[in-house]
């Protein structure tokens, strides 16, 4: 069961968008396109508590015009649908303990639609929340508490940041690391015997130390005060912890420095961090997920660039990483490492125009199979950076690259950071890309002579192609 479109209003900075999902979306744009807000709306929906009587949303979550307030925002309302794949790729058992919420869409796959919503209440002076399931047509269902419970264990939301602090990931506490540590099964028996040992222990490390007698007899002192209990001896000092239990609340990860040391987590770089948490999140999949969240669970990993703080050649690795992991997987980027290393149909580009933000993807029969999977190669060749453009400057040839670009540089112009990219078309011809460039949204300019390479690289046909198609 994965989410095949979400839709949001009123969130943050988006005042209207609506994208689709496939089983490992990248989503991509410039600063400030809503990326972030995606991940942060899927998070909302799928990872609140039922029956929370707090609002979901706080003042912050409303879109907000210049000198708007809160209180006057519209609604907010993020909609997410589930639906099949493919025929019956739903089990039986699901959709019969989903119920009433399932419903046909028009392509006679099930889908699921739950919609969440959040305004401001003037009867109430506060703000209100509101969870929904929505039929084919968009109508309000009844309230159906267990579905929306069962849907929440059905399709668990985990969202892992950019800034992964390892030192709060794996504490005792942490969704991934918690259930590691929390799982006591070590037998009775072997357990009282460990913890007879450590007693005996922790009493010769005391027995060394014996500035701690000092301490105990002041802190005693304090039995005059307070009650402290009837042992005959109300002060203990634990050198070590003393049970089973709190070791195991204390365990941490080492990993050998470039000195060979072992140091925590938490004293390594950022990279390594951020690392460390992604790994352990896929152990968490692998070994926890089914029995913290059941048989039927596929989970849904929101992830906001994996590439922090890595080397490229780390970022490599963590994208073969990703496509690894189970159940649903949408990612949002800055990489053009990883956009590289997945299908350009798995690729979403969010572009800003004013208030308004446009979505882009490859929709089917835009570009064919075989010109895809050359356009795929060439992506791959340019480590994905011109996806990143807001124009392409198509040229023939490596000389015309290099004039241009120098050109440029004694203008006083900087390509890259006006979003130009400037590159050679031969290899594949000009429509490929042109087809590539229309589909994502990305502006380009084709510049080529009249010679018979440009004739047969684009030349007039590029300009015949343009008008056929009214490309701009």
């Amino acid at each position: 069961m994965i989410i095949s479109k979400l839709k949001i209003d009123n969130f943050r900075g988006i005042t209207a968008l609506e994208i689709d999902f496939d089983q490992t979306t990248v989503v991509f744009g410039s600063n400030n396109t809503g990326k972030s807000t995606v991940l942060a709306a899927i998070q909302m929906v799928l990872g609140r508590a039922v029956g929370r009587r707090s609002a979901a949303f706080s003042e912050y979550d409303f879109h907000l015009d210049q000198d708007g307030q809160p209180t006057d925002a519209a609604p907010i309302k993020i909609e997410l649908t589930f639906k099949e794949t493919e025929p019956d790729d739903w089990s039986d058992a699901m959709v019969q303990q989903l119920g009433p919420v399932v419903g046909i869409g028009g392509d006679g796959l099930q889908i699921v639609t739950l919609r969440l919503s959040g305004r401001y209440d003037e009867a109430i002076g506060s703000f209100v929340s509101a969870f929904d399931f929505l039929n084919p047509n968009g109508d309000p269902l009844p309230a159906n508490a267990s579905a929306l419970r069962r849907i929440q264990q059905i399709v668990p939301a985990f969202y892992l940041a950019a800034l992964r602090d390892a030192a709060r990931e794996f504490r005792s506490n942490g969704a991934f690391w918690g259930p590691f540590v929390k799982s006591l099964k070590i037998d009775p028996d072997i357990r009282e015997e460990i913890e007879a040992e450590i007693a005996q222990l922790n009493q010769r490390v005391l027995d060394a130390h014996t500035g701690f007698d000092a301490v105990k007899a002041r802190l005693g002192q304090s039995a005059q005060l307070v009650p402290l209990g009837g042992a005959d001896d109300p002060v203990s000092i634990d050198a070590l912890p003393s049970r089973v239990f709190d070791i195991l609340a204390r365990t941490q990860v080492l990993l050998s420095g470039v000195s060979g040391a072992r140091l925590p987590l938490a004293q390594h770089g950022e990279g390594t961090q951020s690392l460390a948490v992604i790994c352990l999140f896929d152990a968490f999949l692998d070994a926890r997920l089914v029995g913290e969240y059941g048989e039927d669970a596929v989970p849904i990993l929101t992830l906001e660039e994996p590439e922090a703080h890595l080397h490229p050649s780390a970022v490599r690795a963590v994208g073969q990483l990703i496509s690894r992991l189970g159940g649903q997987k949408i990612i949002t980027t800055h990489s053009g490492d990883l956009l590289a290393s997945v299908p350009l149909k798995s690729l979403r580009r969010l572009r800003r125009v004013g208030n308004e933000i446009d979505v882009f993807k490859i929709e089917d029969g835009m570009i064919d199979e075989p010109t895809l999977s050359r356009l795929d190669h060439q992506i791959r060749r340019l480590r994905g950076s011109i996806l990143f453009a807001r124009v392409w400057l198509l040229v023939e040839g490596e000389t015309d690259e290099v004039i241009i670009q120098e050109a440029a540089r004694v203008a006083g112009i900087d390509l890259f950071a006006a979003g130009v990219g400037c590159f050679k078309f031969t290899e594949l011809g000009i429509e490929p890309y042109i087809r590539l460039a229309d589909a994502l949204g990305i502006h380009w300019i084709c510049v080529s002579d009249g010679d018979p390479a440009g004739h047969v690289n684009g030349g007039v046909k590029v300009v015949h192609w343009a008008e056929q198609n009214q490309a701009t």
